[in-house]
């Protein structure tokens, strides 16, 4: 196959391998999707085509004899996982692990990506392929430092908050004490009512004080 862009290869190999499992692929893939130039040149190179002998006008991908030899020659999934999980249980570096697959026969770029089961040709290029990323660990991008560095900048461009205390309102009693004030009301003191109390050693204060009218 002849494809310019690696990725593009990857998902063409994916949307064979995903065809050669009889699943569905509606025909024709909608021009917008992102995936619509690698169907559009399998076609053009012979490795698929439309199925026309479906009812009413529906249609979808199948597979020429040419895609069949194709996959097949690079998909063998009889035994891939007891494999895979040997491989992992012998703890090798990234460039050991990929020196084992060719050891063993196995392209290791085309291998991981078409014997992972969890990888669907349709979302590829937002998830990639656990596989395929154990194989060249040494070569994936560091996303999460990226990330964490990314969000250490915007906090540190964020401005600090400053906390403000309000004011507090205090409420001052005046006491009027000048008899030239408007705001002064004399008032009389009986001293024998409060000596009285006092000698009943019972403290009462008036219940009204008395008014000088005079």
């Amino acid at each position: 196959m002849q494809f310019a862009d690696p990725q593009e290869l990857s998902t063409a190999y994916l949307i064979l391998r995903h065809l050669y499992d009889g699943d569905v692929i509606e025909w024709p893939i909608a021009d917008d999707h992102p995936a619509h130039g690698v169907f559009a040149a399998l076609e053009a190179q012979g490795y698929i085509a439309r199925w026309d002998r479906l009812w009413p006008m529906r249609d979808r991908y199948r597979l020429t004899d040419k895609g069949i030899a194709t996959i097949e020659s690079m998909y063998k999934p009889a035994g891939a996982d007891a494999f895979f999980d040997d491989l992992r249980n012998q703890n090798l570096s990234p460039a050991d692990r990929r020196s084992y697959l060719q050891t063993a026969g196995y392209d290791p770029t085309l291998w991981p990506l078409l014997h992972d089961p969890s990888t669907h040709w349709d979302t590829y290029r937002l998830y990639g392929s656990r596989y395929h990323d154990y194989i060249w660990e040494d070569q994936r991008p560091l996303r999460r430092k990226r990330q964490a560095v990314k969000q250490q900048k915007l906090a540190s461009s964020k401005p600090l908050k400053t906390t403000t205390t309000k004011p507090v309102k205090q409420t001052v009693v005046r006491t009027v004490r000048d008899p030239n004030d408007p705001l002064y009301v004399p008032y009389l003191v009986d001293l024998d009512r409060e000596a009285s109390s006092a000698d009943a050693d019972v403290s009462v204060s008036p219940a009204q004080p008395d008014y000088d009218v005079s």
